[in-house]
């Protein structure tokens, strides 16, 4: 009997928490949490520790498969390559490479290899979740202070004000550790949330929001901290653009009024604003979820770094840090390989999306899906003729689903890369069975504050399953692209050069990181900004026809926007909370994780509930203006009477599952950010009955 444990970690979900990978005999026995790992502390979660189910899952995809006539069979590596090649170069030669899109989901850390792919092909056309994940944060704090707000202090914060973010469902491994040693040190926390969550329920303040008004609360903070002389003089007067003009600005947003608006209570709205602007030092930590699908994402994201800046809690101690990766220029998103960055720029103009979304030129992110869906569509502005789907379930994935599974279901060619059958999969005509991240080696930069980790291969992989990097290796040769990498540890040795290392020196290290830094800005004697300073009035912006200011938009669904609507539909649907069980549509065929949750659940008050004459997990039928699906009520006295909250990715083990359980039946994929492309997915109307009336 041959033991071996790995020191390695977890690829499960964005958190990447340190682990141990116990082997036996070749196969993976057990997923252990790492004690030293400087993030995770020794904690892993439910998916994590169900590796085993996964890796040795009897429905996993194990061969690669071509759709014929009476369904998929089973085919070689060389036909299937070489299908994907030929219409790849079909499409190429009759459209232009524009033609061709690969998109991923949120996870695996595929982008620098999917880039480098296209890049050399000749498309500028990389699909990713980000408009709705990440990217209006990067595009909102970018555009204000020139680095995205996304690395949070918390261990060393006197307060902690989490928007619209449920770290301990979401970023457990990343986050939870350091807000629980802040939490220990006495530091506040302040939690903007229309759930109840854990955290909600034990903070100092807990601001039960009206969904989809985030901006109008933000600047109500912005103007009590203000006009109660609570901001950072020194850091206003020296490094700041624009604040006399906020101070105008945000002056009508007063705590009477945005109670109104909120449905919250104006006293407690001062003593929220008065708590944070008077504790330093102050970290902000925004959902990558809950500040990213509305359809005032961009002024969202800035006012939050608008609220960090006037504070000086920007780059501080305890604030939120402008942490850059080892990795530099070849981290995951680095402009290395960003397709957009390293075409000519007549072809990288063609990127989806410039024309609707012009900053995404200056601070590129990856094309949203809802761009891509009309070229295919309509063929304009152009047409898109081939997709390739890398642990993207698509279907289920995005927002208006139905119209999501009629566009996939018209291309001339899409080809999936997954673990498992899914709505999405059934589309393609290829399926390829990649390589579980306890069968391969990578790195992991992303979201990783100042550190870059090695996962580490631990067993070979089921076969006849590969690596996608491998595979985006096999599918260059095939296509002919020269400049592509040759292999999976060329590859790696290529993105570590920044730091000075090889793979197999990361492997022995296990992680690297660089010395944190504060105050960047003085060293430098400015900020990335056109004015090299903090823009809180960003007159530049106004070029590209945005406000120099950010506002609050009402949502297009609710009591102002649509009254008449709601007559019809009287609740106010929030979708999409985490479940530490589960990521996104993932996950839902793993036995030990569907017992946890086994079926979607509303969240919705027990009164609300009662006056229509439904009981406490009661199947029921929720509707909104675009479809209707199944879902169990689930009393929760935390909820506003008025709103309800149903989860996200729920389709598996029912007969259409993607109709009838799926959640982006009823998410609406228009009318998005203007700025960022974010979807309105946060605030919508909707109905809920007794299933068979």
């Amino acid at each position: 009997m041959s033991r071996s444990s790995v020191r390695s970690i977890c690829f499960e979900c964005h958190s990447r928490c340190g682990v141990f990978v116990d082997v036996e005999d070749g196969r993976l026995v057990g997923v252990r949490g790492d004690p030293d790992h400087p993030h995770s502390h020794g904690y892993t979660c439910p998916k994590g520790r169900a590796a085993y189910e996964l890796i040795y899952h009897p429905e996993r995809i194990t061969k690669p498969l071509v759709k014929g006539q009476g369904g998929f069979r089973e085919t070689s590596w060389d036909e299937a390559l070489g299908l994907i090649a030929e219409n790849l170069l079909k499409a190429r030669e009759t459209f232009g490479a524009e033609s061709v899109v690969f998109g991923t989901g949120t996870t695996r850390g595929l982008a620098p290899y999917l880039n480098r792919f296209l890049a050399l092909f000749g498309s500028p056309n990389f699909m990713a979740p980000s408009n709705m994940s990440g990217g209006p944060i990067v595009l909102g704090s970018a555009a204000t202070c020139g680095f995205g707000l996304v690395d949070p202090d918390y261990a060393q914060s006197a307060c902690i004000l989490l928007w619209a973010h449920n770290p301990e469902m979401s970023w457990a491994g990343l986050y939870m550790h350091d807000i629980s040693e802040g939490l220990k040190k006495g530091a506040k926390l302040i939690v903007v949330d229309p759930r109840g969550t854990r955290l909600a329920r034990k903070a100092d303040c807990w601001l039960r929001i009206r969904p989809g008004t985030d901006v109008a609360l933000l600047l109500c903070f912005i103007n009590v901290i203000i006009r109660k002389d609570l901001y950072d003089h020194e850091f206003v007067e020296t490094w700041t653009n624009g604040f006399d003009r906020l101070k105008e600005h945000v002056s009508p947003f007063t705590p009477e009024r945005c109670a109104e608006i909120c449905w919250l209570d104006a006293k407690q709205i001062e003593e929220a604003a008065t708590l944070f602007g008077s504790t330093r030092p102050a970290s902000i930590g925004g959902g990558m979820g809950g500040v990213c699908q509305a359809n005032d994402a961009f002024d969202l994201t800035r006012s939050l770094t608008i609220l960090s800046a006037i504070t000086g809690n920007l780059e501080a101690k305890g604030g939120n840090l402008n942490c850059q990766p080892p990795t530099r220029k070849r981290s995951c998103y680095g402009p290395d390989f960003s397709a957009y960055d390293n075409l000519p720029k007549e072809q990288a103009s063609k990127k989806l999306g410039l024309d609707r979304f012009p900053l995404q030129a200056h601070i590129p992110i990856p094309c949203p899906p809802q761009v891509v869906w009309p070229a295919i569509e309509t063929g304009r502005p152009y047409p898109v003729k081939a997709v390739g789907l890398f642990a993207n379930n698509s279907v289920c994935a995005y927002p208006n689903s139905q119209r999501v599974r009629k566009v996939l279901a018209s291309l001339d060619f899409l080809f999936c890369v997954d673990y498992f059958h899914t709505p999405t999969t059934e589309l393609a005509r290829v399926i390829l069975p990649p390589a579980h991240w306890t069968e391969r080696d990578d790195i992991e930069d992303l979201l990783m504050k100042n550190h870059v980790f090695a996962q580490v291969k631990a067993l070979e992989p089921v076969p006849e399953c590969r690596d996608e990097k491998q595979i985006l290796i096999d599918l260059a040769a095939k296509v002919g692209l020269d400049g592509y990498w040759r292999t999976v540890p060329e590859a790696l040795d290529y993105r570590l050069e920044p730091c000075r290392m090889t793979f197999e020196e990361l492997k022995a290290r296990g992680h690297y990181a660089t010395p944190l830094t504060y105050h960047g800005y003085e060293k430098f004697g400015k900020f990335r900004t056109p004015t090299g300073r903090v823009e809180l009035c960003a007159d530049y912006l106004t070029m590209l026809g945005i406000s120099a200011l950010p506002n609050f938009k009402e949502p297009d669904e609710g009591p102002v926007a649509s009254p008449s609507l709601m007559e019809e539909f009287p609740l106010i649907l929030t979708t999409g909370g985490r479940n530490i069980v589960y990521y996104h549509s993932s996950h839902r065929n793993i036995p030990s994780l569907k017992r946890r949750s086994p079926d979607p659940e509303l969240q919705i008050h027990p009164d609300t509930a009662r006056a229509l004459g439904i009981d406490d997990h009661e199947w029921v039928y929720l509707s909104s203006p675009r479809g209707r699906v199944e879902i169990r009520a689930l009393y929760d006295a935390d909820m506003h009477p008025k709103v309800v909250h149903s989860p996200h990715g729920y389709w598996y083990g029912v007969d259409d599952g993607w109709k009838r359980l799926n959640i982006n039946m009823l998410t609406a994929d228009e009318p998005l950010c203007p700025v960022t492309g974010s979807v309105p997915i946060k605030a919508l109307v909707c109905r809920v009955e007794k299933r068979g009336s």
